[in-house]
């Protein structure tokens, strides 16, 4: 574990050492918010996720329906996807990436959707990261830095 005693080199051959004023307690914290937030950030991923969904169904290309129907939204703790296709569409693949041996252009629909709808989802990332600093205090904190 971190003693907040660290050394460092100045030059070549010389040697250091930084004491950094609370440093143990700065790293409890954030320990403490960061197994508050492996939880708390799911939902964010997933909505995150949805909005990908939201414009990825405007650009797939459409004969039956089914493509469209397969995208989805899933979310872990630690990032949100966009999921098509399923064992009753196998197609979603090469739809999406193409098959030049089967002479299937590309259509990327998803990364379509990811260009057009970036500034939304980093609102909804944005938004939640403000919301985490107003709870946890995090911009009130100072870190003292003595040695440098």
């Amino acid at each position: 574990m971190a003693s907040g005693v660290y050394g460092y080199r100045v030059e070549k051959g010389a040697g250091g050492k930084i004491q950094i004023e609370g440093l143990k307690e700065t790293q409890a914290a954030l320990r403490a918010v960061s197994d508050d937030l492996k939880s708390e950030m799911k939902p964010t991923h997933l909505k995150a996720a949805e909005v990908i969904v939201e414009g990825a169904k405007r650009y797939v290309p459409v004969r039956s329906g089914r493509l469209a129907a397969s995208i989805r939204a899933a979310a872990t703790q630690t990032g949100g996807r966009v999921r098509v296709g399923s064992s009753a569409v196998p197609y979603a693949g090469p739809v999406h990436f193409g098959w030049p041996a089967r002479r299937i252009k590309p259509q990327p629909f998803i990364y379509d959707a990811m260009d057009q709808r970036r500034d939304e989802v980093l609102k909804v990332y944005a938004d939640r990261i403000s919301k985490i600093i107003v709870r946890y205090d995090l911009d009130g904190r100072t870190v003292t830095v003595d040695g440098l």
